[in-house]
């Protein structure tokens, strides 16, 4: 019973000595012991996901980071940082031809303006614009905006969710334009050994295409092979001909239906350019589209 009283004595001495203790380093030393609610500031973090919307408010995308921007500066974080973002934007655009791309720059009222004449928060989207044009998007399906906003800087002077990304319809004037420029087509193409030589002009095409037939489904596809005057007239009218069929063939592997395509030749018989010159020569190598 001696050694129990003993064990509990020498208990509650360390327990009064650890009190002791803790008071002396937290109240002395760091002064943080006694906390009133007063003086304890309580922060939401700051939304670092990325909603890359349309302009019903769906969200398309969805990414764990975003835009950082910094208080009084057009800087913006790299788009780089966020991983697929510029992958989901080609593919929105590509797939797509009546959409484009709104950037929209976030910016407090009382923020210093640089010296340019636009706003801060077009400067912060502008150059989310450049690095998306450096990246490949073409840089008419973009268009960037300021907007005065509610949200406040951290203690870096920093704000973690600083540019809006929105698809939106482009113009009716404008889609009516790019279906004439679709429907009425001069394609330059490349063929090496009777093999036709894909480039990035006809890789487009291809896709606009393909949606464009997918708009207007009772649409057909005339594909018309053209050549210079070198050799002789029939042996032309047989380039132009399986010329056409290449491209016809490209444009069937790349999901356009046969049904849609015929083709034609009208080998060296319809120049554009002058007949006795390479350069005009090379003018009237050629494939047209046109679609009715």
């Amino acid at each position: 019973m001696l050694h129990y009283f003993k064990a509990i004595t020498v208990f509650f001495v360390w327990v009064l000595i650890a009190l002791t203790s803790h008071y002396f380093i937290s109240n002395k030393l760091f002064n943080n012991c006694n906390i009133s609610s007063e003086n304890l500031t309580v922060t939401s973090p700051q939304k670092m996901q990325l909603s890359v919307i349309d302009k019903t408010n769906s969200t398309i995308y969805n990414f764990p980071t975003a835009f950082t921007i910094k208080q009084n500066d057009s800087y913006v974080s790299n788009i780089t940082d966020i991983p697929h973002l510029t992958d989901s934007i080609k593919f929105v655009l590509t797939n797509n031809y009546t959409k484009e791309l709104h950037i929209i720059g976030k910016y407090l009222h009382d923020e210093i303006q640089t010296n340019s004449n636009k706003n801060i928060g077009i400067q912060r989207a502008e150059i989310v614009k450049n690095m998306l044009v450096h990246l490949g998007v073409k840089a008419d399906r973009i268009k960037t905006f300021g907007q005065v906003s509610n949200f406040s800087f951290n203690h870096e002077k920093k704000f973690n969710n600083g540019i809006d990304l929105t698809f939106n319809k482009i113009a009716q004037k404008f889609t009516d334009s790019i279906e004439v420029i679709i429907s009425d087509k001069t394609l330059y193409l490349e063929f090496k050994d009777d093999m036709l030589i894909p480039t990035k002009d006809l890789e487009y095409y291809t896709k606009v295409l393909r949606q464009y037939l997918h708009k207007y489904p009772t649409k057909k596809v005339r594909i018309t092979g053209h050549t210079d005057n070198l050799g002789y007239f029939d042996k032309n009218i047989i380039i132009g001909l399986n010329r056409a069929k290449k491209t016809k063939k490209y444009f069937i592997n790349n999901g356009i239906d046969s049904n849609k395509l015929s083709i034609f030749s009208k080998g060296e018989s319809e120049p554009i350019a002058e007949k006795t010159t390479e350069k005009g020569r090379a003018i009237n190598r050629r494939i047209e589209i046109k679609i009715n």
